[in-house]
């Protein structure tokens, strides 16, 4: 736990949790007191809140104590009082009622037990800590309506300095009804990169996203499934960009079909996968209808003349000469009325074919 976070008391709850989880396997009365000698979790409910000067003994002394005869005046019972230790620090005690010589070696393994169980309750804490602040911030970032300002004192906050980068993950296969779904190991990635170093991670929008100080990393690297639909943001120091990303990639969350697997990245528009995600529903099943007859050559034609700056360089990229090209150009305008032509015919081509997509319809795409 970093040093500048005030140390927390005893949780009077947690440790009732642990006496409760040793009572059965001994036969003897367990009392914890914090760290000013306080009951604070005892089998006996009417002892809890009482002083127990035995304890106060131990804290002083930082030594174990055994109680013969108990002080006139107080709860205390005869027994053996072990320090209680937790990350190098005395916290509080540990008592075992008995005849004190009997119960003291018992005494130490309860209060070695009792350390173990608490530590390991606040790292588990630590981490829900560590995953909840993450989720907070990538929420905020994604929300649309933080401020520069907020988010810049967020990121800093959190120890992320520029420049940024942001990544989003979602599983191979779209979920009914188009939405994204977190990778099967989403959540194991989570926990590898939350608190440690320049990044963090959350599962929200039911997509893994990741947030960083400096480039995301490969899929591979977080033992993900090669077949996940990603999208990573390029490097950017400007707040404002960062914000315009994480708002784009909750948008395309509602359409895990708009991102594009490993082998598509290179063919995959964001723009274009960004406006198509806000379109509303009806126009999406719209203008999926109007190329709903096209072939699978044909659709590999409309992203061919998308990435290619020329007639050839299209033909070449769908391994057919440039006449044959030609051919596709003028059936595609038959069947939809769109001219690949002109710029803005091709536009809306290639949006139809993401809002098909977008509804999970659509054909496999090909490089």
């Amino acid at each position: 736990m970093p040093e500048d976070r005030p140390r927390a008391p005893l949780s009077s709850e947690l440790v009732q949790r642990v006496v409760d989880l040793i009572a059965p396997t001994i036969s003897h009365n367990i009392n914890v007191m914090d760290e000013h000698g306080t009951i604070i979790a005892c089998l006996d409910p009417s002892r809890v809140g009482s002083l127990h000067r035995g304890a106060q003994r131990v804290i002083a002394e930082r030594r174990s104590v055994l109680v013969t005869v108990p002080e006139p005046g107080t709860t205390d019972r005869p027994g053996a009082n072990e320090p209680l230790f937790i990350d190098g620090e005395l916290r509080g005690v540990v008592g075992v009622t008995g005849d004190p010589r009997e119960v003291a070696p018992l005494a130490r393994v309860v209060a070695l037990t009792v350390q173990l169980l608490i530590a390991q309750e606040h790292e588990q804490d630590e981490v829900s800590r560590r995953h909840t602040e993450a989720r907070d911030l990538i929420a905020a970032l994604s929300s649309g309506t933080t401020s520069e300002e907020d988010a810049l004192a967020r990121l800093l906050a959190a120890g992320l300095k520029p420049p940024w980068s942001l990544a989003l993950w979602t599983s191979g296969s779209p979920r009914q009804g188009g939405g994204a779904s977190p990778p099967v190991s989403a959540e194991a990635a989570v926990s590898r990169v939350n608190g440690k170093g320049v990044r963090r991670a959350a599962v929200l929008h039911g997509a893994l996203w990741l947030l960083g100080s400096g480039r995301a990393p490969a899929p591979d690297s977080l033992d993900l499934p090669l077949d996940s639909r990603h999208v990573r943001a390029p490097l950017t120091d400007d707040v404002e960009t960062l914000l315009s990303y994480a708002e784009e990639a909750r948008a395309l969350c509602r359409h895990a079909g708009l991102l594009p697997t490993l082998e598509e990245d290179g063919h995959w528009s964001r723009e274009v996968a960004v406006a198509v995600a806000h379109l509303p529903r009806r126009t999406l099943v719209r203008n999926a209808a109007r190329i709903a007859a096209l072939t699978e050559g044909q659709r590999r034609t409309v992203e061919a003349m998308a990435s290619a700056a020329s007639m050839r360089e299209a033909a070449d990229a769908v391994f057919v000469h440039r006449n044959t090209l030609l051919q596709r150009v003028d059936r595609i305008q038959d069947i939809t009325g769109l001219d690949l032509r002109r710029p803005d015919h091709l536009t809306t081509l290639r949006m139809c074919l993401y809002a098909e997509r977008a509804l999970g319809t659509s054909h496999t795409l090909q490089g």
